[in-house]
């Protein structure tokens, strides 16, 4: 038998999009079902950014589903056939059409009323439900602080990017660091911004994806400045094409290089649409070349979720190579050679065509992430040392 609750949460981040109704859901045994949202993308541009199992773009705040345990939400034209409980988020500001929830409450459903305050999430009766940590993440319990541990890591992006639009790259780097370098500290840089005297008592670096393409000349600024004074740094998605982008650029007659999708009108583009003009979109397996440090720190975790139109220009795979840079796997078919991943043969700078921050989970940081973390607190205390 079915039982519906809708979950009413009046929030205007879509990064908490659902999240209300994972925390309900993971205290009671039930799965959550989102009826279809509207956003605005001027105003937050990542704000459908979560890749699901089919492949297909679906709101960045229904990560807390699948991070708090749970199978990952489903459509609500799935619920007709669901027998259990169904959790169903409400939220007025990104309710697509109202009508699909009128008809729900015509079978009798309950109602839940969930609201925020300060870092706890509360229900009508005053009873917490969950919690919000200091690096956004939302959790079924709060966790001990822990001792300052002196690091100092950068994302770029202002905050608001991720505690308000697309939460994952922030969440991941906090799981990382939770197992790696717990009590770390995380600076928030906007790559728009960006003067390299930024990086200053900075330990670690890393550049998130996305689709703003107003980021990329900042965040190539980044990967250049990181680059010169051989800061760990880690990219994902635009990230890494930023950090590939800032190589190229080192390469006689690759100066000007940038991305096709940030600046079609430059004359040479490192970044370019994949010639069969397929999106890659959805969970794919991606190809360790052998020996390199990332089929090591890989291992058998091969799947990596993708959301792209451009590749590495074919010719700048041998082209980083001379820079001590290279592409270290390969994606889409053995014919197409994709590249999937870089890293440099010294330091660590290392970006992942996908994106490795969807998998990451408190307990379970995806091991690239891990390992930039790693070599980060390492790499601090050799420096101080």
């Amino acid at each position: 038998m079915t039982r519906v609750v809708i979950v009413r949460h009046e929030t205007e981040d879509p990064a908490l999009f659902g999240a209300a109704a994972a925390l309900v859901a993971a205290r009671e045994g039930g799965q959550v079902f989102w009826p279809e949202a509207r956003f605005d993308y001027s105003c937050h541009p990542d704000a459908a950014q979560h890749v699901a199992a089919d492949g297909a773009l679906v709101p960045s705040g229904l990560i807390w589903v699948e991070r708090l345990g749970l199978p990952a939400a489903r459509p609500l034209d799935a619920l007709r056939t669901w027998d259990g409980l169904a959790v169903v988020p409400a939220h007025n500001a990104f309710l697509k059409n109202a009508e699909v929830l009128a008809g729900l409450y015509a079978d009798a459903v309950e109602e839940r009323k969930v609201r925020i305050e300060g870092n706890s999430f509360v229900d009508a009766e005053g009873q917490i439900v969950g919690w919000r940590d200091d690096h956004g993440r939302v959790r079924l319990e709060m966790p001990e602080p822990a001792e300052p541990s002196g690091l100092t890591f950068a994302i770029a992006g202002p905050a608001r990017q991720f505690f308000e639009t697309c939460p994952a790259p922030l969440a991941a780097l906090a799981d990382a660091i939770e197992c790696e370098a717990p009590g770390s500290a995380v600076r928030y840089l906007d790559p728009r911004q960006f003067l390299p005297v930024d990086f200053d008592g900075v330990d670690g670096v890393l550049l998130p994806g996305g689709s703003e393409m107003s980021a990329v000349a900042g965040q190539v600024a980044m990967a250049q400045a990181a680059r010169k004074v051989g800061l760990p740094i880690i990219g994902l998605c635009l990230g890494m094409q930023s950090m590939s982008t800032a190589v190229a650029r080192e390469l006689s007659g690759w100066e000007n290089a940038d991305m096709a999708e940030a600046a079609p009108a430059s004359a040479r583009h490192s970044f370019v649409r994949i010639e069969s003009g397929e999106y890659r979109l959805g969970q794919r397996e991606t190809r360790p070349v052998e020996g390199s440090r990332l089929a090591r720190i890989l291992g058998s975790e091969t799947g990596i979720a993708c959301n792209h139109r451009y590749r590495l220009a074919p010719e700048l795979h041998a082209g980083l190579e001379t820079r001590g840079v290279r592409v270290c796997a390969l994606g889409g078919s053995p014919e197409q050679n994709i590249a999937d991943a870089i890293e440099a043969v010294d330091g660590f700078y290392m970006g992942m065509q996908g994106h490795p921050e969807l998998s990451s989970r408190p307990d379970r940081p995806h091991p690239l992430i891990r390992a930039f973390v790693a070599e980060t607190r390492n790499f601090a205390r050799t420096r101080r040392a």
